[in-house]
């Protein structure tokens, strides 16, 4: 009789048919090129912000190059797998028979189930891009992840794996709609958000390695309304970036604010002339209200079906189903990309979302972030019902029927609502089209 000390060793962690496959995929060299389409771009020659159109497992690996450990911030909707085929369909992808002669039906299955390839399909998408991504973030940069429950509990897994458990910072509940139906005992209204760090140690490290943290250190100075510190109102980027250009109390430049916000600031004490420039007053007060530990619970921003009335709105036709809100993606640039120049990542554009997010909060904040989108040309079809909307809109404006020219016309809508919306305000408004092409 054997003993349990003759059994093979078996190590805990999630396994599935094609993960050595998927995990090769994510190691092996790309096989595509970029071809840049500046008639497709808006202000091709100053903006820094990118779009590429082209599977995004290929993107990701020809943006090691110039943004390996660069990236501060990561969003991703990848699809939820609701049984629906990939459109991401790589070589691996597996069949009904294929998989069920691999692993045969589980005691008491039918041999026509095929939830388990459903998920084998889904994970085999989702862990070579994860594991590409990974080495594009930064030390202190995290990635957020929308899913729902058909697959929170696989993602979590292989998010452990390739991030690690300690880098798990929150698994948030996002409520995606605000009624619910009767039509089940327990109807959902949330997906998850699951939040990981490339280094959590960093992260937390960077909070309290001097004490304060950053953002409320250097307060030196004090007026009446308590401790602040100057800070300057050059126009990052100059005239570049569109900052506007006038004198102010006899300094001439390239400006942040409006003539007239810097007037009222002015007026309000905020804005002095300080040696030979103009310095804003930034309170610590302030600083610490807008520095806030947030919690696991986001239920006070738009809900998804104003999102896609607002979306509709904006493109004048119903183009895209459950789009996520942009208030959601500025509620994780305030937390997690504050710092100018920081580089914002989603390789499952879709819509759009996270590009107009980081045009809508900047013209907010004036921080100066950029982005970086990867859109799948998906094909829209107008013989499916779901599709024959968005096909009719790409047709009415002369664009090939695929889901990314939707998404660089929504970008340009966005960045002309933007600067409709705050034409005080500079920034970059502007992105760069790459296709992927073969080498």
């Amino acid at each position: 009789m054997e003993s349990p000390t003759d059994e093979p060793e078996e190590q805990y962690g999630l396994c599935w048919p094609g993960k050595q496959h998927a995990r090769e995929l994510a190691l092996a060299p790309a096989a595509a090129t970029l071809r840049p389409c500046p008639e497709e771009s808006l202000a091709w020659d100053t903006t820094r912000n990118l779009l590429i159109e082209g599977d995004n497992l290929e993107a990701l690996k020809l943006l090691q190059a110039d943004y390996a450990g660069a990236v501060k911030l990561i969003y991703i909707d990848p699809p939820y797998n609701t049984g629906k085929d990939f459109v991401y369909r790589d070589d691996f992808r597996d069949t009904v028979r294929g998989y069920q002669e691999r692993t045969g039906p589980a005691p008491g299955q039918a041999t026509s189930d095929t939830s388990g390839r459903f998920h084998a399909a889904c994970l085999n998408m989702l862990y070579p891009r994860l594991l590409a991504a990974r080495s594009l973030l930064r030390e202190d940069g995290v990635i957020f992840i929308s899913i729902d429950d058909n697959e929170i509990g696989n993602l979590r897994l292989v998010c452990d794996e390739v991030f690690g458990e300690a880098n798990r910072i929150a698994i948030i509940c996002h409520r995606a709609r605000a009624s619910v139906s009767n039509d089940r005992i327990i109807s959902s209204n949330h997906n998850f958000v699951l939040l990981y760090a490339r280094n959590g140690a960093e992260i937390f490290a960077r909070r309290s390695r001097f004490g304060l943290p950053p953002e409320l250190r250097g307060f030196d100075l004090s007026d009446e309304r308590g401790a602040f510190k100057y800070v300057p109102v050059d126009g990052p980027g100059g005239a570049a970036k569109g900052n506007p250009h006038y004198t102010f109390l006899g300094v001439t430049g390239h400006f942040r604010f409006s003539r007239e916000r810097m007037q009222r600031m002015h007026e309000e004490g905020l804005v002095e002339k300080v040696g030979n420039g103009l310095q804003q007053k930034h309170y610590r007060h302030d600083a610490a209200r807008s520095r806030r530990t947030d919690t696991t619970w986001w239920d006070d921003r738009l809900y998804t079906a104003s999102a896609s009335a607002r979306l509709k709105e904006l493109m004048g036709a119903d183009c895209f189903d459950g789009p996520k809100p942009v208030e959601l993606i500025q509620r994780m640039l305030e937390l997690w990309a504050r710092e100018p120049g920081d580089v914002v990542l989603d390789f499952f554009a879709g819509s759009g979302t996270t590009g107009h997010a980081v045009l809508a909060q900047d013209a907010l904040d004036g921080v100066g972030r950029r982005f970086v989108l990867v859109q799948l040309p998906e094909p829209l079809d107008p013989a499916r019902r779901e599709q024959a909307a968005a096909a009719g809109y790409c047709d009415a404006l002369g664009l090939p029927r695929t889901v990314a020219e939707l998404t660089k016309e929504r970008l340009r809508r966005a960045a002309r609502k933007v600067a409709a919306d705050h034409p005080g305000a500079a920034g970059d408004r502007g992105f760069r089209v790459y296709r992927l092409a073969e080498r």
